[in-house]
């Protein structure tokens, strides 16, 4: 795969992923690739959405956090 006109700070940031998780760097992009395609709509992201285990958050909390936080700006 070749990145093209990608700015230096992102390439620099993808590569230090890739490493990070032991992957060749087009590895590394096509997952991350492929859990951007898997939210591209906020119903999509909603819908995925899984709450941190063990906090007691639930999916209508988050909501109603973002909603709270929108409403106050």
């Amino acid at each position: 795969m070749n990145l093209r006109d990608v700015p230096d700070e992102v390439y620099l940031a993808l590569a230090e992923g890739a490493k990070a998780n032991r992957q060749s760097l087009s590895a590394f992009v096509v997952d991350r690739l492929a859990e951007v395609a898997k939210t591209l709509t906020i119903a999509d992201y909603v819908a995925s959405y899984e709450p941190p285990r063990g906090t007691g958050v639930t999916l209508d909390d988050a909501a109603a956090a973002v909603r709270e936080v929108r409403e106050a700006s």
